[in-house]
């Protein structure tokens, strides 16, 4: 018979092999062995439960601090909209827009080489206009104006979710005609209405000499968000 470490009558700590307990006399039979077994099984499965009770609540903490830093992350992350901006051309010297409001101008412009072609002075003349570039049955609305800090910012002229295409300038504001959506006109970023994650969306352009050219491809290629 196997040593009993305790007596599970009295609890004494038994040192050596016997049938009954030194203090007690209880007979230490087979009996007595199950259920010295069974306590042990039962402290063991506690501890294991508790175990892995444990390794949960780990996972659920480095799952938590995971997902809060994608979140920090994408969130402090430049929007396509400041990345593009960011690198169009100054024209001129700052700007200073009226707080009443400032309406676009039509514009002419035309494609040539695989670029749509709008003159530059008309921009700086004018300092916001509109046109519609149209091909094979398409035509796209093309908004161009200049920033506070002189940069040509050119982009498609509407606002998706309620399918506007005019805009106009209210101070440092970017305006929908329609729904009154507003966002800062320097970097697209939105400052109230419906439409906000929707501003016009902006399209690359260079300076050329006299012209303001557009890649014709990144307009024919544009898709709606909404």
């Amino acid at each position: 018979m196997s040593i009993i470490n305790f007596c599970p009558h009295c609890g004494i700590r038994i040192q050596e092999e016997g049938n009954f307990c030194p203090k007690c006399g209880s007979m230490l039979n087979e009996l007595s062995n199950k259920t010295f077994r069974a306590n042990n099984n039962k402290k063991e499965r506690v501890l294991k439960s508790s175990s892995a009770k444990n390794k949960n609540i780990y996972w659920v903490i480095v799952g938590t601090v995971v997902i809060l830093f994608m979140i920090i992350y994408y969130s402090t992350q430049p929007t396509k909209e400041y990345k593009i901006i960011k690198e169009q051309p100054k024209v001129v010297n700052s700007i200073t827009y009226p707080s009443l409001r400032f309406d676009a101008n039509y514009s002419i412009a035309f494609a040539k080489g695989g670029k749509i072609i709008l003159p530059l002075d008309v921009v700086k003349e004018k300092k916001m206009v509109k046109f519609d570039f149209s091909t094979n049955n398409t035509s796209i609305p093309i908004l161009a104006y200049l920033s506070e800090e002189g940069k040509v910012i050119t982009a498609i002229s509407m606002c998706e979710p309620c399918d506007s295409r005019d805009f106009h300038m209210q101070g440092s504001n970017l305006v929908c005609n329609s729904c009154g959506t507003t966002w800062n006109l320097n970097n697209l970023e939105a400052i109230s209405g419906a439409c906000g994650k929707y501003p016009p969306d902006p399209i690359p352009s260079k300076v050329v000499g006299n012209e303001i050219q557009i890649d014709e491809n990144l307009v024919l290629g544009w898709t709606r968000r909404v």
